[in-house]
């Protein structure tokens, strides 16, 4: 296999693992994560819960990891919303991968679950989860050619951001009655 034959493997496998890495994200770790901040439940079923949860946030999970590792950001010498967006999409990420293990520790009945620093810590996440779900279906628009100009970008940035408010909104008032 030639040097430009194995490059081109490599391309083409990333294409698609940041597809899948898309897809596991607003879909299933998506749905899950609106379902959730309504205080309601989602794959009540083990195996619909290991395979549409905790599969896809695993795979979500780790691929994310290594796509920050290998980021670039460029906020700091080109201040735009979208670069800000994008570490944003980092930052949020990097945080979301400790706090969920917390999350399921305490869901499942932890010590520290009623502990005041990890109510602080769960309104972080949760406008973390928010904010990660909101904009990563901004860039999904994009990634999968559903905002591909400047106008349909400033529109998705718009929307984006109402999901967001949406969400947190449903989020936070679940939380203060939890």
């Amino acid at each position: 296999m030639t040097v430009g034959a194995a490059s081109g493997k490599v391309a083409s496998t990333q294409f698609w693992m940041r597809k899948l890495h898309s897809l596991t994200g607003f879909l299933f770790l998506g749905y899950f994560l609106c379902l959730h901040v309504r205080g309601e439940g989602a794959y009540e079923s083990p195996v619909l819960r290991v395979l549409f949860l905790y599969l896809p946030l695993l795979y979500h999970s780790l691929y994310g990891l290594y796509i920050t590792y290998e980021s670039q950001p460029n906020n700091l010498r080109y201040p735009e919303l979208r670069n800000w967006m994008y570490f944003g999409q980092r930052v949020t990420g990097l945080f979301l991968v400790p706090f969920l293990v917390l999350h399921v520790a305490a869901m499942n009945g932890a010590a520290f679950a009623d502990a005041g620093w990890y109510m602080a810590v769960w309104y972080a996440g949760l406008l973390s989860a928010v904010y990660h779900l909101a904009n990563g279906i901004f860039g999904a628009a994009i990634d999968w050619g559903f905002t591909v100009g400047p106008h349909s970008q400033r529109v998705f940035v718009g929307v984006s951001f109402a999901a967001f408010v949406i969400l947190a909104v449903y989020g936070l008032r679940t939380l203060a009655e939890f």
